[in-house]
Formats: structure tokens, C-alpha cells, sequence
């Protein structure tokens, strides 16, 4: 069996009734993409991550990066995407999950992980969620709209269609019970989609998508990538805060099974690259420094094997 996906900004998919009436596109509508087909039950996985595909000996390989789900955890993927640079690792396309999805727009517009971190580090504290009451630990999630000043400031206006490097998120349209992918238009809007989830944010209609891994593999590839590497920042390390996790045990079985997921999807990648992000949960805005320098350091012996490995 095969199935088919299509690839655009808010290309949704969903079995139609007889006689039903589906759009299949948020904001402009525009024609739609050639459909992707997806790899069915019963159909190989992709390669698994110790076994490298075949290249020409005078051709690169073009590689698709995954940016995992984490909230803040997800500042760690500066410091990959910074060994990444120092190697001389060209990236062909990135797919973001969730605050991944932040992280991985801002490296597209330009390719440059240096711009992307002086602009990620533009975000503010009051900018996230805060504990609901004094005596209490569980966070009051914000609605998406508490990020547009951050947002606006830097992404401005810009375009997924001009960005120096292939970008796609994937979001989940709740009410209508759709799946669909945010790669072209404009990146707030993206950002809007692929970005909000619990406890962080509430449910405006459509959320992240962070257990998509599969779905982004394949992304990656329909966009010409042929080395697919995962970024795990949830794997080592709780993912939500102690208290939170024993105040509201149904968001830590959430974040568990997304930290499954990561697991499960290592086998579809070539390379997994996976973070210690241990003392820092999804909230701790003020540890990001010390988790991009935990990426850098989870990156170094992997980026040099890949060096040595492919010849960039």
C-alpha cells in the first residue's frame, strides 16, 4: 500500500467523503504540489543509522537534517548546527518539530548558525508561559499570539520560498483533524502552526506536530536530501520540569511518548545525534547557553565521523 502526502505550506491530508467539499490550503490558495509517496506497511525502512549510503566517489551527499521537539531544550540545536558550520557540512534541507521548527527557520533564511543564534537569543522570558499561581508549579500555557512580537522581530517578512536552505515544519490541524506541512509562505505563519504546543501554549486550532519524525524523513528526501540526520534533545534527560510532572501527570505522559518516538524513529535515519540535555526541562529559558554548548559537544565526534566518512 502507498500513500500519498503533498508537500506546501499548509498542504493538508485527510480521506475525503463522497460528495465532501476539503480545502487544502490555509492562507492563499495556490496549485497544489506534486504528491510524495510515503513508504506503506510492510515497505524497508530507509537505511538504518549505522549503515551509509553509496555516494559517487566525486558527489556529496546531500544531507536532510531533523531539529527533534524540546521546547527550550531545542537551543541546543545551535550548538549542532555550529559544529555542523565549523566542519564545513553543507545542509540541503531542515525539518523542524515544535520549538525545533524555531530554530531551524531562522538557520534557513540565511544558512548562517551565527545569525540564527543572535536572533533566537532575541526571544524574552515574559515571551513564555509562567507558574499559574504562587503556590503552584503548573504552568498557565499562552495562546500563540503571545510570541508575535518576537516573531515579527525576527523573521519580519520574510519568505520559506526564498530561504537560502530547503525548511518545512509539520502541524496538525485539531478541529479539522488534518496533517500537513508548512514549506512554503511566510515563516510566521509557519512558525504559528509547527510551533504551539502544551503545556507551553494552548490549542488554537492547530498545534505541533513533534512525533512526525517518520513523516520528515521523507520530507527530507521528497527535497533531494540522501543523508538524513536526527537531532535528539529529549532522549537523555526529563523532559518536563519535576513539578509540573507530578502536578499534571497527563503532560508527562505526553512528553514520554514524544521521547519514545524518538527512539523508535532512529532507525529511518543515518545519523542520530543525541543531546544530554539532563537538568534542563522544555521551561528553563535561563539555561539555553549551557544547552547550545551541550549540542556542540554532542555533535563534535559525530560531525568528524561524517567528515571522514562522506569527504566534505
Amino acid at each position: 500500500m502507498v500513500v500519498m502526502i503533498a508537500s506546501g505550506c499548509g498542504t493538508l491530508e485527510r480521506r475525503q467523503a463522497p460528495g465532501e467539499t476539503v480545502p487544502t490550503q490555509i492562507g492563499q490558495p495556490s496549485a497544489p504540489p506534486a504528491p510524495v509517496a510515503v513508504p506503506g506497511p510492510g515497505t524497508p525502512p530507509a537505511p538504518p543509522a549505522q549503515q551509509a549510503p553509496t555516494f559517487l566517489s566525486k558527489e556529496l551527499p546531500k544531507v536532510g537534517i531533523i531539529l527533534g521537539p524540546g521546547g527550550m531544550k531545542s537551543y541546543a540545536h545551535i550548538g549542532v548546527l555550529k559544529e555542523l558550520a565549523r566542519a564545513r557540512v553543507p545542509i540541503h534541507a531542515v525539518a523542524g518539530l515544535e520549538w525545533g521548527a524555531v530554530i531551524g527557520g531562522l538557520y534557513s533564511m540565511q544558512g548562517q548558525v551565527n545569525e540564527a543564534e543572535w536572533k533566537a537569543f532575541k526571544l524574552r522570558e515574559s515571551d513564555l508561559p509562567s507558574a499559574s499561581g504562587f503556590l503552584s508549579s503548573r504552568l498557565k500555557p499562552q495562546a500563540i499570539t503571545s510570541l508575535n512580537e518576537f516573531l515579527d522581530t525576527v523573521f519580519a517578512n520574510s519568505s520559506i520560498d526564498r530561504a537560502k536552505v530547503e525548511f518545512g515544519c509539520p502541524a496538525y490541524w485539531t478541529k479539522a483533524d488534518r496533517f500537513g506541512w508548512m514549506a512554503k509562505g511566510s515563516y510566521k505563519e509557519a512558525m504559528r502552526a509547527c510551533l504551539p504546543y502544551p503545556p507551553l501554549y494552548t490549542d488554537a486550532g492547530v498545534v505541533a506536530s513533534p512525533f512526525s519524525v517518520s513523516e520528515s524523513v521523507t520530507w527530507l528526501r521528497s527535497q533531494g536530501a540522501n543523508l538524513i540526520v536526527l537531532v535528539d534533545v529529549l532522549s537523555q534527560g526529563d523532559a518536563t520540569p519535576a513539578k509540573l510532572s507530578s502536578e499534571d501527570h497527563a503532560q508527562s505522559l505526553l512528553w514520554s511518548e514524544i521521547r519514545r518516538e524518538m527512539q523508535r524513529a532512529k532507525p529511518l535515519v543515518n545519523h542520530v545525534i543525541t543531546v544530554n540535555t539532563s537538568g534542563h526541562p522544555i521551561t528553563d529559558y535561563n539555561g539555553r547557553r549551557a544547552l547550545m554548548e551541550s549540542g556542540s559537544k554532542a555533535a563534535g565526534d559525530i560531525v568528524n565521523k561524517m567528515v571522514s566518512q562522506y569527504g566534505f
